[in-house]
């Protein structure tokens, strides 16, 4: 039996609670899907009592929050203990995403998952169009698919404007970054451990 740290411990539990936090996302979003189905299709759903409504929506988030998180703790382990170098890499990892500000770990977490975030926003986008351009009782069924087209089309060119200046933004940064006696040295670390 491996006996681990308290470094080793934090960021095992920064893995499960990051993965946790993926399973409550995507588990909300599939309860919410099911609620928006249930007014079209399965409206037997809505005449349920309040806490069978309740367990229905609750179930999904629960099981990804607990698969999720044991998938991301799968993860970990196999992460860290695959090597000595991985371990100390993840170790000096998560004390540096300790230390940042809660300004830059949003940042980073934003930046790393922008493409994710993009493509969220993207199908949001449709079906708000939709919603919207849907509303006005006037026009035909082809005419609301048009205008909710139009404006889909629009904040799809928004989110791209938006991610080529987020990529821009990225390629100056690295430009104008000077590494630190300290990256240089892990740099050079990694380098000869490859080797």
């Amino acid at each position: 039996m491996k006996v681990i740290n308290k470094e080793e411990r934090a960021a095992h539990d920064a893995a499960v609670k990051w993965g946790g936090a993926k399973g409550l996302v995507i588990g909300t979003a599939v309860s919410c899907g099911l609620y928006v189905a249930a007014r079209f299709r399965y409206k037997k759903i809505l005449a349920l009592t309040a806490s069978a409504k309740t367990a229905i929506f609750v179930t999904p988030p629960a099981f990804l929050i607990s698969l999720y998180g044991e998938l991301a703790s799968n993860g970990f382990d196999r992460n860290m203990y695959s090597s000595e170098s991985s371990q100390r890499a993840i170790i000096e990892e998560h004390k540096k995403w300790d230390a940042m500000s809660t300004k830059n770990k949003i940042t980073i977490t934003l930046n790393d998952n922008k493409y994710k975030i993009i493509t969220g926003l993207w199908a949001l986008s449709l079906w708000g169009s939709w919603e919207y351009a849907s509303r006005d009782k006037l026009l035909s069924r082809a005419q609301k698919f048009y205008d909710a087209r139009m404006y889909a089309q629009f904040i799809t060119i928004l989110l791209l404007l938006g991610s080529i200046g987020l990529s821009v933004q990225d390629e100056n940064k690295a430009k104008g970054k000077k590494l630190t006696n300290q990256d240089r040295y892990l740099n050079e670390m990694m380098s000869s451990e490859k080797e």
